[in-house]
């Protein structure tokens, strides 16, 4: 495991972003959840972080994510990625950063654009919807598969933060950085259980953030 401080690599990536296109830029990622026990938020399951980009693509994404459980076969991004870390933040805590990108010298574009150049074979489960009032970012069906792991009983996954760069189509600059939109869905089989899950989820975050303070 590669300790990573303060997205070293993606400050690296940044260095050369012309701040008005910035603002244009965007990412979306979403982390779907698959329970053990279908609807049931406290039987541990699978986690899995999809993306969708604009511009010409996913230059670089750092991650960091709660309450998962996550080793190097959990990295999915394109084999153009070069770039492929993680490490746990602090050192014995429950925090996961995940950094993947491409590497500059040969630039893999296009990753993550629907409907783009690149092949995807990523596509939305039936019934995958916004839980814990995460917002609804529309399909990702079409985008790039970025990482997987489990998560346990009793947990939660949830999202610490984001930060990504995007290859920009104008200005003659390899990267800029982008606005990212973060969400959490699962596919919830009944509606009556779609209300109790998120009760169920609203205490266990609640929990967890209690016993963090």
């Amino acid at each position: 495991m590669i300790r990573l401080h303060n997205f070293v690599w993606l400050a690296a990536l940044a260095a050369a972003l012309v701040a008005p296109a910035a603002l244009a830029a965007s990412l979306s990622l979403s982390m779907n959840l698959t329970f053990n026990t279908p609807g049931n938020p406290l039987s541990g399951g699978i986690w899995k972080v999809v993306g969708k980009a604009d511009e010409r693509g996913l230059a670089g994404v750092a991650m960091r994510l709660d309450n998962i459980n996550f080793n190097a076969s959990g990295f999915l991004a394109p084999a153009g990625f070069e770039v492929r870390q993680f490490a746990t933040i602090p050192a014995g805590g429950t925090i996961i950063e995940i950094v993947e990108g491409d590497d500059l010298s040969s630039k893999t574009l296009d990753v993550g654009i629907i409907g783009g150049p690149v092949p995807s074979s990523y596509v939305d489960a039936l019934g995958l919807a916004p839980i814990m009032g995460n917002p609804n970012l529309g399909s990702f069906t079409g985008g790039v598969e970025l990482a997987t792991g489990t998560f346990n009983a009793g947990v939660v996954p949830t999202w610490v933060s984001a930060q990504a760069n995007v290859f920009s189509s104008a200005g003659g600059q390899p990267a800029i950085t982008a606005s990212v939109q973060q969400t959490v869905r699962a596919v919830i089989p009944e509606p009556a259980t779609l209300g109790l899950a998120g009760v169920a989820l609203i205490g266990l975050i609640a929990a967890s953030r209690r016993s963090a303070n």
